[in-house]
């Protein structure tokens, strides 16, 4: 066995160390800003407005990194994700909020976001 293929066979081992770790995963459908006397003013039955429009593309993080953007469907019930972009790699590397608020940062692999 020559040096790579033993170097090969310690990274995959390394991996799958990994594979089992669970992270939080948020599907994130917009945000807003609110002042502090709204937000006590909200009861059962109050609607929130957030800044980006139904038919925009909702954001999947995990662990706080903006990951992919999709469009949300129902499967059986519940909320999932069409994903139709993938963030940039450098995208990923930052939370998300710093990722959308820098120009240029949020682009996506396969072209603009």
């Amino acid at each position: 066995m020559n040096s790579n293929t033993a170097q090969d066979g310690a990274t995959s081992s390394n991996l799958d160390l990994l594979k089992d770790i669970e992270l939080p995963v948020t599907l994130r459908f917009g945000r807003t800003r609110m002042p502090l006397e709204s937000l006590v003013r909200l009861n059962t039955g109050s609607i929130i407005e957030f800044e980006s429009a139904a038919d925009e593309p909702v954001e999947l993080l995990v662990n706080g990194r903006l990951i992919a953007r999709g469009e949300a469907v129902i499967v059986q019930n519940c909320y999932g994700i069409r994903i139709s972009e993938i963030a940039a790699p450098q995208a990923r590397l930052l939370p998300a909020a710093t990722a959308i608020s820098e120009k240029g940062v949020g682009e996506t692999a396969g072209g603009g976001v």
